[in-house]
């Protein structure tokens, strides 16, 4: 398994870009000139051959990449000369590198190699986090001169490096500030080489505009205060995605939570008028440093048909046929669907389909397709109708029937005269539901925003339940403004249990909550419409700590941030810097062990001479096997079961008892894979002075171990029954781990 996972990374990862050697004069980016293109595009002042000089000029080509082409592109009011050198079938590669041509700017770089780089990568890497830092500010100071005074590198606390995977790339980050203030979507990004140095990867996303001064801005207080007010952050009912399949009854609970919501302005307040920045229909936020989390959908699942059978029937089966043998049959379902839809003539059923609700399994829907055999599509009849109906009730789910027009019709009804007829229509179909949901005012929005509403009206019904939204539960409606017939009706409505509004947080004290995962940092933003760059904007945005995901969805009574699944954000894995390793023996491989993510229990001290415990030693043996997203925050109990599971661990022990060097040989070896060799009897023998104390069923681990070099003994006395202490016990990881790979 993981030798396929290299194999992936060594083809995925972008190869090396190598740090040029070259003593020409460097061309600095940027020298030819300084404007940039908005509106109307600038002459290029940088052709293809300037191009070509200024990449291998600063950075070294292999020659044997003989295959050379360019190309001239025009993108996000960026003029770029693209060039590629390939390789050959023997040595297959690439090199590749983006010019802006208005002023001779390196955008771009990568470089990939089709070569095995594992083998000869050590396993403690050369070059550290900070060496790579050195390469990548030398990188910038070259190829951006004065410029690097804006930039800022940004800490990368939260980088892991994985275990003998070949080369570790280093991604090492650069946010750029005018004024002291942070430009988002402006900065540098390069990839360094843990194994040699080489730069992999080198991208710059740079703008040339002018920022408004800073004077005059309100305070972080007045902003707090302004984002408090705003309608975007709003209390609701939300339904996590779900992640296992619900049980036959069950019902899935829906929870209070105070979310972010609104337009793409992502809740930011203008840095000068101190009012939530206002965007036109078209226009967006150019920044990376928030996002929508906690807003995961699961998808629907299909259900299988059952086939017929002589065999005799489980009682489980038998009560499907029971269940579903009161339901409505194909018949009587289209009936209920024609009850509230007209089904044209000229339309054929072409399937029907009886399956499972995804959002609860013990309901059946009752699903039908119609279809036109005509060919002349002017005689203007619908081409196609799909309905769903309930099979169990007949309740009508959802249809659409398409309509034929060509722009020219004469529109009969305005939006208040169309929303009249998509009520009079939810009245009847939803007489008692409709008296709990209430028009999204977002409807209009999006209606504005249309810029051909002649053949359609759209109109959504959100929920409402204790005077609290609940989106998960809605209606949709769309009326046809020509005909004044309803084309399109979804009911999403399901059966949950809905909390008490009782004990929740007040909008300040979640607002306060919010803003301190997610502070309210004043910064330059760049506002697009329709896709052309506009001018910079000062704002407060609500910034997440890079070390924790993004979310913006928050527990509307503990106060805390959730995750697509209802759970509170575990903060995600980072690595961790011991301190307290000199003059130990392993100090290397323990220190690499700690920038993986393993051996934390006690933060950044790794306590060496300490004993090692069996739910310390399992716990990182199971995360490098499985990875720290999802599996930090399990329980001691939870890692021995798990190890157990595996075959890791066959002795019954409690979490803090310690580890002896058998027990050590053992979990390892059975780690990798290699127990039932240690297991074959009568073959083995070692020449330990203490041998006669180790145990039978120990003794083919001990000697593996030990002639691998996985466990390494100074003298002639192994010790069998001695507990190990953490330094032996992490360094005897490192090297099973390499030894497996």
């Amino acid at each position: 398994m993981k030798k396929n996972w290299r194999s992936f990374l060594a083809a995925a990862v972008v190869a090396v870009l190598l740090v040029p050697t070259v003593s020409a004069p460097i061309v600095l980016a940027g020298e030819i000139s300084s404007a940039e293109a908005v509106g109307i595009l600038a002459a290029p002042q940088v052709g293809l051959e300037k191009a070509i000089q200024i990449v291998k000029t600063n950075f070294d080509v292999p020659n044997q990449y003989k295959d050379f082409n360019s190309s001239y592109n025009t993108y996000n009011g960026r003029q770029v000369w693209a060039l590629r050198w390939n390789g050959t079938s023997e040595q297959p590669g690439e090199f590749a590198a983006e010019v802006n041509a208005i002023n001779g700017d390196i955008v771009s770089m990568n470089y990939w190699k089709n070569e095995d780089q594992l083998a000869s990568s050590p396993p403690v890497p050369t070059i550290n986090k900070e060496g790579a830092q050195e390469i990548s500010d030398k990188l910038l100071s070259q190829l951006l001169g004065k410029r690097t005074e804006e930039l800022k590198l940004i800490p990368s606390e939260s980088e892991v490096v994985p275990l003998s995977y070949g080369p570790f790339y280093y991604s090492v980050q650069y946010q750029r500030f005018i004024n002291g203030v942070p430009f988002l979507g402006n900065g540098v990004n390069v990839q360094v080489s843990s194994k040699d140095g080489h730069i992999n990867s080198y991208t710059l996303n740079w703008n040339d505009v002018k920022a408004p001064d800073v004077n005059g801005v309100i305070s972080v207080e007045k902003a707090q205060q302004a984002f408090a007010e705003a309608p975007f952050f709003k209390l609701l009912y939300w339904v996590p995605s779900g992640y296992k399949p619900m049980l036959v009854g069950q019902k899935q609970e829906a929870k209070l939570v105070y979310q972010l919501t609104g337009d793409n302005s992502g809740g930011a307040i203008d840095a000068l008028t101190g009012k939530p920045l206002q965007l036109n229909p078209g226009e967006w936020l150019s920044t990376d440093a928030y996002g929508v989390g906690g807003m995961g959908r699961a998808e629907a699942e299909k259900a299988s048909q059952a086939s017929n059978s002589s065999q005799i029937l489980t009682p489980q089966e038998q009560q499907e046929v029971e269940r579903t043998s009161k339901l409505l049959k194909q018949d009587e379902a289209i009936a209920a669907v024609k009850r509230w839809v007209e089904i044209p003539n000229s339309l054929t059923l072409s399937s029907a389909n009886l399956s499972k609700d995804w959002r609860s399994t013990d309901k059946r829907i009752w699903s039908f397709d119609w279809n036109s055999v005509e060919t002349d599509k002017e005689l203007g009849n619908p081409q196609y109708l799909n309905a769903r109906v309930s099979a169990t009730t007949g309740e009508l789910l959802g249809f659409s029937i398409s309509t034929q027009q060509n722009g020219k019709d004469d529109v009969k009804l305005d939006r208040a005269a169309a929303q009249k007829v998509a009520e009079e229509f939810l009245k009847k179909v939803q007489p008692e539901r409709f008296t709990q949901v209430t028009l999204d005012p977002e409807t209009d929005l999006m209606y504005k925003m249309n810029p051909e509403p002649w053949n359609n009206q759209a109109f959504s019904y959100g929920r409402v339940v204790n005077g609290v939204a609940f989106p998960e539960n809605s209606m949709i409606v769309n009326v046809d403004p020509v005909s004044g017939k309803v084309t399109n009706y979804e009911l999403n409505w399901s059966d949950y249990d809905l909390p008490s509004v009782t004990g929740i947080l007040s909008k300040d004290k979640a607002v306060e909550s919010f803003l301190k995962a997610r502070s309210l940092t004043l910064t330059y933003v760049r506002i697009y419409s329709n896709g052309i760059p506009g001018d910079l904007r000062l704002v407060y945005l609500p910034i997440k700590d890079r070390n924790i995901q993004v979310s913006n969805i928050l527990d509307a009574k503990s106060g805390e941030l959730l995750d697509y699944q209802g759970q509170p954000i575990e903060k995600g894995p980072k690595p961790f810097t011991f301190s307290d390793l000199a003059g130990v023996n392993g100090a290397p491989e323990i220190t690499v062990l700690g920038q993986a993510g393993l051996f934390g229990d006690y933060g950044n001290s790794f306590k060496p001479l300490e004993k090692m415990s069996v739910s310390s030693m399992l716990r990182a043996m199971y995360l490098s096997r499985f990875g720290l997203w999802g599996n930090t925050g399990l329980t001691d109990k939870e890692i021995i079961s798990k190890a157990k599971e595996l075959g890791w661990l066959k002795e019954d022990l409690k979490p803090g008892d310690p580890v002896n060097r058998e027990l050590l040989a053992k979990v390892l070896l059975r780690y990798i894979q290699l127990n039932k060799l240690a297991e074959l009897k009568d073959i083995y023998k070692v020449s330990f002075q203490d041998s006669d104390q180790i145990s039978s069923d120990a003794l083919g681990y001990i000697a593996l171990a030990s002639s691998t070099g996985i466990i390494k003994v100074e003298g002639q006395v192994l010790a069998p029954r001695d507990t190990v202490s953490r330094a032996e016990g992490a360094t005897a990881l490192f090297r099973a781990l390499n030894w497996r790979n």
